[in-house]
């Protein structure tokens, strides 16, 4: 059962289809989204090189379950469908395609976590681990069928996005090189979940990243961690304009001030009240995303401004 199609638009599904080919794989088609690519789409990436260097046809679909892209899968007679990075749910008539079943990847530890966004939520919620889990797809609801591997990643307290997205990276690339091989020799586990254990994230959007001031500097820094690269960023408004705060640390300040304001200048940052203690913010987007740092924002954020 080495014969697959491929369904990404994101960078670690493009390196996971490497590590298949790599495995053994014989790769037949890629569906993917058109170009070009957006950066505002948290880790979109192009995938014509890898199709090229595979020697493969690329299908292009805004919808992985319109006819025509159904229609072009079933014509590449894959045995399996891989989906990995991809924000659509696959409805019937795409999963009917292959004979040997579809799989799928979650950078969660299924049951728990189904759902969306589940790499913010892991820093938001401050969970201390979390995973990756590959598992097929036997119908259209999401993030339930059957384990077939899955792999544990430890939470720093100071982890941000950027950094659990790189481990979440690099443990699915192992697991697609883990259990190819035995999914393609029909060896793989099929661990039914268990739903009373099942619990879901819910979706979040850009306007979801509003910083609420009033809440403990230490929450408000995991809400930071959790929103930087490659997602769109936590944020604020300085007047009528938006600051998107990339960087920040709390510390603990036994201020009276309303929370929002500027309480001082450090060098490395600027010191805001919070409901609670304070939150030194170290880097932000600002005006056509003109990034600013440190001492940079000093001239920005004038003391006694007030943030909200």
């Amino acid at each position: 059962m080495k014969r697959i199609v491929w369904i990404s638009f994101e960078i670690t599904g493009k390196a996971c289809l490497e590590a298949a080919a790599q495995a053994g794989a014989e790769v037949a088609g890629i569906v993917t989204l058109p170009g070009p690519v957006r950066p505002e789409v948290s880790g979109m990436c192009g995938f014509e090189d890898v199709a090229q260097r595979l020697g493969v046809p690329l299908v292009h679909a805004r919808n992985v379950n319109d006819p025509e892209c159904v229609a072009a899968v079933r014509d590449l007679a894959p045995e399996s469908l891989w989906v990995i990075g991809w924000s659509q749910l696959l409805r019937d008539e795409i999963l009917a395609v292959p004979s040997g079943g579809t799989f799928g990847m979650h950078p969660a530890l299924l049951p728990r976590h189904r759902g969306r966004a589940p790499i913010p939520w892991a820093i938001i919620t401050g969970l201390a681990r979390t995973g990756v889990t590959l598992f097929e797809i036997p119908d259209a609801t999401a993030d339930s069928g059957p384990i077939v591997g899955q792999s544990v990643i430890d939470i720093a307290p100071d982890e941000t996005a950027t950094t659990l997205y790189a481990k979440v990276h690099e443990q699915s690339i192992d697991l697609v090189r883990t259990c190819f091989p035995q999914i393609a020799a029909g060896t793989a586990p099929r661990i039914p979940q268990d739903p009373r254990r099942a619990s879901y994230w819910t979706r979040r959007t850009p306007p979801d990243g509003l910083i609420d001031w009033e809440t403990r500097a230490p929450q408000l820094d995991a809400w930071v961690r959790a929103q930087t690269h490659p997602y769109p960023g936590a944020f604020t408004w300085l007047g009528d304009e938006r600051l998107t705060v990339w960087r920040a640390r709390p510390e603990t300040n036994d201020h009276r001030s309303p929370a929002g304001m500027v309480l001082e200048h450090r060098p490395d940052g600027v010191l805001v009240a919070c409901g609670a203690d304070a939150l030194l913010i170290r880097e932000v987007s600002y005006r056509d995303h003109a990034v600013l740092r440190d001492t940079d924002l000093h001239g920005l954020l004038d003391k006694g401004t007030v943030l909200g």
